[in-house]
């Protein structure tokens, strides 16, 4: 993702209710400083990123978008994992993508049956739609 990518997401996240991530920012109440409104300013601030895989974030999930709080941070980082909804069935814990790794089956399947069985394995359920 390229930089000005980064800035109109942020900007989304706080301030257009229908925006992917609003519920967690915008939504409580955190807002982008007045400072990083202007790009120009965002991208001397932040530079590139130092890796493809690092991801841009705040250290204090509470507090706003601005040069104190933010920064590229690599992936593992618990500031990354909080906001990263996790999945327990009783037999499986993590992420979507490491339950779905652990089963060999893709994202959407693993979605699919914890959506609609509240589990992640083949079971009950499984046997009753094949009567």
């Amino acid at each position: 993702m390229d930089l000005k990518s980064v800035w109109r997401n942020m900007h989304a996240r706080c301030y257009l209710p229908r925006a992917s991530g609003y519920e967690t920012t915008g939504g409580r109440g955190i807002i982008v400083e007045r400072r990083w409104h202007d790009y120009e300013a965002f991208a001397k601030d932040v530079g590139a990123p130092p890796h493809r895989k690092y991801r841009f974030a705040r250290k204090d999930l509470n507090g706003h978008f601005g040069p104190g709080n933010c920064a590229w941070m690599p992936p593992g980082t618990p500031q990354l994992r909080q906001r990263t909804r996790w999945f327990t069935d009783g037999v499986f814990e993590g992420t979507l993508g490491e339950c779905a790794q652990r089963l060999q089956i893709s994202k959407e399947l693993a979605r699919w049956r914890f959506k609609t069985w509240g589990t992640f394995e083949k079971g009950e359920q499984w046997r009753q739609l094949l009567k």
